[in-house]
């Protein structure tokens, strides 16, 4: 034994604790225990530093040995027994909700913690009633804690189950869902990277472990035409082709394309099957036409009637497969059983819907990609965004600096080539004459390169037509079009009558591409003013060029070819593509699964991850190599959603990413550090101590962002302190109570967060790293109902700047109280997977039982009908924004207009409506604005709340005046139906029914 080395290790351990330095102090004190094993206060000391770094399994074995070394003492130290009775109590709560902490940990304990706890009552008995309270509070919460032990295990992942079928969003008030038929960003290979290959983005499949190399998966969400799966599958097939004999025996790979519209994945499971039957026949007309029904299906608004009859009888034959009870699909193909009534529904649709080709073509309208960057520089002006601005204007200039520096760099014999130099000119002279000529040539250049491909004698067709060419071998079975070709290519020769009757050929013998009708454009209340035909405003070659630049990156030999010339085809692109897509497919049969999932992309995969994601089969992976998230980022909380939702779901490898671009909103932002404060109120690069995860490529705004996992819980000394992680937690919490406004399109901004993303936030930070007692604390200041706060929600117009992170109020009390009872409903879900103590904050009527919540539904009505509304349909207050909020109240003592109106006043401490006679929900299970609105609450309480005769009204957390509400949904308390019930009485009187008829015969 060595007191005075000991003392001096506590010195220099004392110090780091005081300097947040908490392993190393904890370092220090363990080594002072063991200098001198007979003082208490040296284990006392580490179990203090063990608690604050969440180490509470080892905090109660050194508050244990404390206690053993205090108890043997002759003089009683009542101070000391009090703070390692509060901190045993409080470990153990934490270390029993984190599961760190057995049931045999405390049997083997229960002695100690008896003894412990029993003399702490009575050295307390001395103390002021501010520490007895604490103590008690503290043991009650044990108390509270201890009888659930087995149930935290037992029904832990049930409850994380339960919690992953919560709603992350908040609901707009129209449902409808925006089909987007036709993507507008170049073919990515996953395999490659995340666009034009790079080296630091390439997957070496080949330098995985042996063991990963039947795991390597790749997720599309928003997977809209398919596109980039399609891409990936030809990616990689070449990296399989390239691996060893030995890797190639053990490879799989499993691709998941996941879309939240049933349209969209109808859609691509029919082009998935054509792509198989492709495989399954060698007879070259029907390959030649399969290969067109996926071109014009793919990229046209309008077909051949013989594609037609090919694409219904592929629709066909996929509502055949999947009208079994065990759909037959190819071996490779996967549709996720949730998905099949909703890809039924569609193709019934398809099936049975007649729609005009002479009004489709009238409404497509071919865009040409000059236009497109025309419209990308008129976004900059209109949203009067200097950045943006600027930088299409540096971006511009760079390329024009580039291409004159590879005309320089050109050989002199290239040079002497260009027509505007003479015969028999020396190098220097060309040279002095492209000198001369640079700018007209830099001019063409950038045009070329603005339009993305030279104007091919097929795009003046379809300027002209609207329609691309089929196949050389059926051009004879379409009047007038070898003639019209011909002219086409010699413009002086083009006569209009040949073009007439090009004109009516297609009007009467070709279809319309039914696969780009969505049935909700058939209905008024989604579409006011429609005619039941979609947006065909687009850059039909936009794709084409797409395809051909992918063809070109998968062909060595033609890199050194431009991907468009003047006679490109448009089918021998898109035939090329697609036969290399077949190919991949067939060359990887018994090494690939293609799955096909209809959800909501975060909701997916916190099921995937919570193990409620029971209909898919066990062999299915759960978290991938890679992740293509297109910009469902930008409907979808941005980048924090990332950090929580999905990027826990990547594989622990190094190249494991997800990526995402940013379309809906690009005009509005100044920069990246405004993007990423205004979705997570961080800046890119504090993300990581924050949310433990990497940022891999920050340049969301006009590039790509992708972020990566990184093995968690990470040092605590790599994240934020505890004050910077709870004034952070209030300023998320305070942006989601109380929100800003959104701006029109294109300067739209959506934050959906409500507040079971913000709970679930909560529940992942331990993961992290953080100290369980840093949310356990945090909530319960939530749970109290009041908050003193120097930090104030952002209320003003979305973007937030970055300049509120620094911004403070004078520190007063909020009321948090209008929020609580959906506090109650996500708690009571998620009881058992908390991973920190909660029961002693919780309400006294709180439920605490997953069973107590149940979802209900109220039948509404609209006092205004905003979809005749101008308002809702060009301005601000347009319906699909997800803002909606539910308001609950006893109409006796709150007025709801009012109370919506002043809301920001009530969060800020005013006492009207008093607590307990309104209440508000975020989150909403289903919103249909003119006849149902779905919510969860507790049985217990919706009973009282019909006793007391409450009402509620639907309106929008963004709308600062209640005259501005399109519209306002009241239903009493009285009128609300248990869904759960309603279902079981249903189906017992149609087993009622089903005696009845038996008893009959």
């Amino acid at each position: 034994m060595d007191s005075n080395k000991a003392a001096e290790f506590k010195l220099k351990g004392n110090e780091c604790f005081k300097a947040g330095q908490l392993a190393r102090a904890v370092d220090l004190y363990s080594k002072a225990e063991q200098a001198d094993s007979t003082d208490p206060v040296y284990p006392s000391n580490l179990s203090a530093a063990l608690y604050e770094v969440g180490d509470y399994s080892s905090c109660v074995r050194a508050v244990l040995r404390a206690w053993k070394l205090l108890d043997k003492q002759p003089v009683a130290k009542p101070d000391l027994v009090v703070k390692l009775s509060n901190r045993l109590a409080k470990a153990l709560s934490l270390g029993v909700r984190a599961r760190t902490i057995s049931e045999n940990d405390l049997h083997v304990n229960e002695t100690d913690i008896r003894a412990l706890r029993k003399a702490s009552e009575t050295a307390s008995e001395g103390d002021n009633p501010a520490t007895r309270e604490d103590l008690t509070r503290m043991w009650r919460e044990w108390d509270a804690t201890a009888p659930d032990i087995k149930a935290y295990t037992e029904q832990h992942d049930v409850s994380l189950s339960n919690l992953s079928r919560l709603p992350l969003f908040s609901k707009p008030l129209d449902d409808v869902k925006e089909y987007y038929s036709i993507g507008n960003d170049p073919i990515i290979n996953l395999v490659d990277g995340w666009g034009a290959r790079t080296e630091p983005d390439v997957l070496n499949i080949n330098e995985l472990p042996q063991e990963k190399l039947s795991e390597v998966a790749f997720l599309f969400g928003g997977v809209g035409d398919g596109r980039h799966a399609f891409g990936t599958i030809s990616g990689v097939f070449d990296a399989y082709t390239a691996l060893p004999h030995s890797k190639k025996a053990v490879f799989h790979t499993h691709l998941t394309m996941l879309d939240i519209h049933e349209a969209a994945i109808a859609r691509d499971l029919c082009m998935l099957i054509l792509l198989d039957d492709l495989n399954r026949t060698r007879e070259p007309t029907m390959r030649d036409e399969i290969k067109a029904t996926l071109m014009y299906m793919f990229l046209a608004p309008v077909m051949p009637r013989y594609c037609h009859s090919c694409l219904r009888n592929a629709m066909e034959d996929v509502r055949e497969r999947l009208s079994t009870n065990t759909p037959n699909l190819p071996e490779w193909l996967h549709l996720d059983r949730d998905a099949i009534p909703g890809v039924l529904r569609t193709l019934t649709y398809w099936l049975t819907t007649q729609k005009s080709t002479k009004k489709t073509l009238t409404a497509h309208q071919h865009q040409n990609a000059s236009a497109s960057q025309q419209a990308l520089e008129l976004v900059a002006l209109h949203t009067g965004n200097p950045a943006l601005q600027r930088k299409i204007e540096e971006s511009r200039a760079e390329q024009r600096r580039e291409m004159a520096e590879s005309l320089r760099a050109m050989s002199d014999d290239m040079i002497r080539d260009f027509p505007f130099v003479p015969p028999g000119a020396s190098p220097a002279q060309a040279r002095a004459l492209l000198e001369r000529n640079m700018e007209e040539l830099v001019d063409t250049l950038q045009e070329s390169y603005t339009k993305g491909r030279v104007t091919g004698y097929e795009e003046m067709w379809y300027e002209r037509t609207k329609v691309f060419l089929p196949p050389w071998a059926f051009k004879p079975s379409h009047d007038g079009f070898d003639e019209a070709w011909e002219q086409m290519k010699r413009p002086p020769s083009i006569k209009k009558a040949t073009f007439r009757k090009v004109a009516a050929h297609i009007a009467d013998e070709w279809e319309v591409n039914i696969t780009l009708f969505d049935a909700n454009y058939n209905n008024e209340d989604h579409y006011p003013g429609g005619d039941g035909y979609p947006d065909l405003k687009y850059d039909a070659f936009e794709a084409v060029s797409f395809m051909a630049d992918f063809n070109n990156r998968h062909d060595p030999d033609a890199l050194e070819r431009p991907s468009i010339d003047m006679d490109t085809l448009t089918y021998e692109v898109a035939g090329t593509f697609f036969e290399g897509v077949a190919h991949a497919i067939q060359g990887l049969r018994g090494r690939i699964t293609v799955e096909l999932i209809c959800d909501g992309l975060s909701e997916e995969l916190a099921k995937m991850r919570l193990g409620g994601d029971v209909n898919r089969p066990p062999a299915f992976p759960r978290k991938y190599t890679r992740m293509w998230l297109s910009n469902v980022p930008d409907y979808t909380h941005g980048p924090m959603n990332m950090a929580v939702f999905i990027l826990p779901n990547l594989q622990d490898h190094p190249q494991a990413a997800a990526a995402c671009n940013c379309l809906l909103n690009m005009g509005i932002w100044k920069d990246d550090d405004q993007f990423f404060y205004t979705y997570t109120h961080l800046l890119p690069k504090d993300v990581p101590r924050y949310l433990g995860c990497r940022i891999i490529r920050p340049q969301a705004v006009m590039e790509i962002l992708v972020m990566g996992s990184q093995p968690l819980p990470r040092p605590l000394t790599e994240l934020a302190t505890r004050d910077e992680l709870t004034t952070w937690l209030t300023r998320v919490l305070f942006n989601i109570l109380i929100a800003g406004r959104s701006q029109p399109s294109p300067n739209n901004i959506r934050l959906p967060h409500n507040l079971v993303a913000f709970v679930a936030l909560l529940l992942h930070l331990p993961a992290v790293g953080f100290p369980a007692h840093w949310l356990s604390d945090f909530l319960a200041r939530v749970l109290s109902g009041r908050m003193q706060a120097d930090v104030a929600p952002y209320a003003g117009v979305w973007p937030i700047p970055v300049a509120d992170a620094a911004r403070r109020v004078r520190a007063r009390q909020v009321r948090t109280d209008p929020w609580l009872v959906e506090f109650e409903s996500i708690i009571a879900t998620a009881y058992y997977a908390i991973p920190f103590a909660i029961a002693s904050a919780l309400p006294a009527d709180f439920a605490r039982s997953p069973a107590d919540i149940r979802v209900w539904e109220a039948r509404v009505y609209v006092t205004l009908p905003f979809a005749m509304s101008a308002i809702a349909v060009y301005g601000r207050a347009t319906p699909f924004e997800p803002t909606t909020r539910l308001l609950f109240y006893r109409p006796a003592l709150v007025d709801p207009g009012e109370t919506v109106e002043g809301m920001k006043a009530i969060f800020e401490g005013r006492a009207n409506p008093a607590p307990g006679s309104f209440f508000v929900l975020t989150a909403q299970e289903c919103v249909q604005y003119r006849t149902r609105v779905q919510f969860r609450l507790s049985r217990r309480r919706v009973e009282r709340m019909k006793e007391e005769k409450w009402s509620m009204v639907i309106y929008r957390s963004d709308l600062a005046e209640i005259g501005m509400f399109l519209f306002e949904s009241i239903s009493t308390a009285s009128a609300w139906v248990d869904i759960l019930e309603s279902q079981r009485q249903n189906l017992s009187r149609l087993h009622s029914g089903f005696w009845l008829q038996e008893s009959r015969v």
